[in-house]
């Protein structure tokens, strides 16, 4: 009797992830894994050799002792890297970023076009991420294996591929997907994703998939993008929109103003501010690296707004850990390069603000780089190509 259609495709999926986690097996010890019989599994094995997901090696000398007992060489099976690449495109202020994933998760390209102009029309940049597209899509020789693109944005979204605001771009209210579809014939545009949200994927997929469950993530940049990890889970909210913590009230005014509501946080600690914040107290600083010499220079101006940098995000985090109670804080984007020079205030101000015995969370700069929202929103389609249900992906969703 056949197998039902059904519980084949989920017994495919679930040797795939066995693989993906597990590396090279054997028959038999896939069959342990997946607590299948033995023909079940080779039946299973059969048809994922047949759609090129996965293909079988040879043991080589390594193998010699199986070999001298059975008197042939031993077969392992593995993914097939080749068969599906996963697209993910980030778009922010005067950088495209396009990187592509294969079957085992491996970045198998990356690269990054630099814009001179801080503000481009959506149509503008919908051109350019979509020659970049064509150009690597191009490159691959059977265009199949490419299963769509996520495009990664510094900015609100929603669940229809809509960018309702994006003050870095000077965006609002723009249908992203289907201007970037259309202008794309070749590969399918999934899904938008907050930068922040991808940049957390990144990290999280970097320090391996058990090692943290509950965390705050801050992406500090032009503006200030927030992620918020509870029981190994993004936090959406009921419209996508939840992690908005650049936009959490922790003062009255602000060093600059992002968005024309005064006193949020990303006022206060975002490139745009520590810059500004530098000129109004008389330093000269053209790039957010300039005042980050300043400060290995241990130049007191620039210590003073790190101070001054290191109060509001103290506050901030103060009422996250009331709220959240997370373990960590994780900070990337190129603001976080404040933090080595400003640790111990930060701590400190955030302890100034909680009752006594409350948990401190431990604040670090995440290790990934800034290619991290590409690589993160490319690993997401990655992560679901797996899924066995959309409600049963995997936990970090």
């Amino acid at each position: 009797m056949s197998m039902p259609s059904t519980v084949r495709h989920m017994n495919e999926t679930r040797a795939l992830e066995t693989l993906l986690h597990n590396g090279e097996m054997s028959r038999a010890d896939l069959a342990r894994e997946l607590n299948l019989t033995r023909s079940t599994a080779s039946s299973i094995v059969t048809s994922l050799i047949e759609n090129g997901h996965v293909h079988e090696i040879t043991t080589d000398s390594s193998d010699a002792e199986r070999v001298q007992k059975t008197g042939r060489p031993g077969i392992r099976l593995s993914l097939n890297a080749d068969r599906a690449l996963f697209l993910g495109a980030d778009i922010a202020a005067r950088r495209l970023r396009l990187c592509a994933v294969d079957l085992l998760g491996q970045v198998r390209h990356l690269e990054t076009l630099e814009t001179t102009e801080d503000i481009l029309a959506p149509d503008e940049i919908v051109e350019r991420m979509g020659a970049m597209i064509d150009r690597y899509v191009a490159s691959v020789p059977d265009v199949s294996v490419v299963k769509g693109v996520n495009v990664s944005v510094p900015g609100l979204v929603d669940f229809d591929g809509n960018v309702l605001r994006a003050p870095p771009l000077g965006w609002q209210r723009v249908a992203l997907r289907d201007l970037l579809q259309s202008r794309l014939s070749r590969v399918q545009v999934l899904g938008l994703v907050n930068d922040a949200n991808a940049f957390a994927y990144a990290d999280w997929q970097a320090r391996g998939t058990a090692t943290l469950t509950d965390a705050i993530y801050l992406l500090l940049d032009d503006g200030v993008g927030g992620c918020v990890v509870s029981g190994g889970k993004i936090l959406q909210g009921s419209d996508g929109f939840a992690g908005e913590i650049g936009h959490m009230l922790v003062g009255e005014g602000g060093f600059c103003n992002l968005t024309n509501v005064g006193g949020v946080l990303e006022n206060y600690i975002s490139r745009r501010a520590l810059l500004q914040r530098y000129r109004d107290l008389g330093g000269v600083a053209n790039r957010l690296q300039d005042f980050l010499d300043a400060l290995a220079r241990d130049e007191p101006v620039a210590h003073q707004v790190a101070a001054d940098w290191a109060v509001y995000l103290g506050r901030g985090l103060a009422n996250l850990t009331v709220l959240l109670n997370p373990r960590r804080v994780i900070l990337g984007g190129r603001g976080a390069g404040v933090l080595p020079f400003a640790g111990g205030q930060l701590t400190a101000e955030i302890s100034a603000h909680l009752l006594p015995a409350t948990p401190l969370p431990a604040v670090e700069v995440s290790t990934v780089g800034p290619e991290a929202p590409a690589v993160g929103v490319a690993k997401m389609l990655h992560r679901n190509y797996f899924a066995l249900r959309a409600e049963l992906s995997e936990q970090f969703s």
